[in-house]
């Protein structure tokens, strides 16, 4: 993007920030989105390796959040999903828009979605009407951040806790 358009980006940018804090304000966004990263003193999983620290990022403003799909069958399935027929399954979720960075607020792709790192593990913790008490974690399946206005996550339950 020309340097002649990136005031205009982030002016937009803060707008749609503002806008999406709207429904928040009025009690129509009851989902909190908070982003987990675990770090481990070793590579996450291998023999011997403890849990170093844990980070969390609660998005703000709080993002949309909605079922894609209902799941397929999967051995981390939870939530109310799974209390309807005995079935373990695991929803897909879409979250946002989350607006992009600009001067004031905002996240990048890489603020959201942590990738390749073998001491560290990324997940999304979904707290509120619709998942149980405490959080339910996801893992990313998806990220778009092509648009200038707005990023987009999918995610399916994964396993909880460390």
């Amino acid at each position: 993007m020309g340097a002649n358009n990136l005031g205009a980006l982030n002016s937009f940018r803060q707008i749609a920030d503002t806008v999406r804090r709207i429904p928040e304000t009025l009690g129509q966004r009851t989902t909190l989105v908070t982003l987990r990263v675990r770090t481990y003193s070793g590579p996450v999983g291998a023999f011997g390796t403890t849990l170093v620290s844990t980070a969390d990022t609660v998005l703000d403003p709080r993002p949309k959040v909605r079922e894609v799909t209902d799941g397929q069958r999967s051995y981390f399935g939870g939530g109310t999903v799974a209390a309807s027929d005995g079935e373990a399954l695991a929803g897909v979720y879409e979250i946002g828009p989350i607006t992009q960075d600009f001067p004031g607020g905002g996240y990048t792709q890489g603020d959201v979605v942590v990738a390749g790192v073998v001491t560290k593990r990324f997940t999304v913790l979904l707290e509120g009407d619709e998942f149980s008490v405490g959080g339910e974690e996801f893992m990313v399946t998806g990220a778009d951040f092509t648009r200038p206005q707005r990023g987009m996550l999918q995610v399916t339950r994964t396993r909880q806790g460390a």
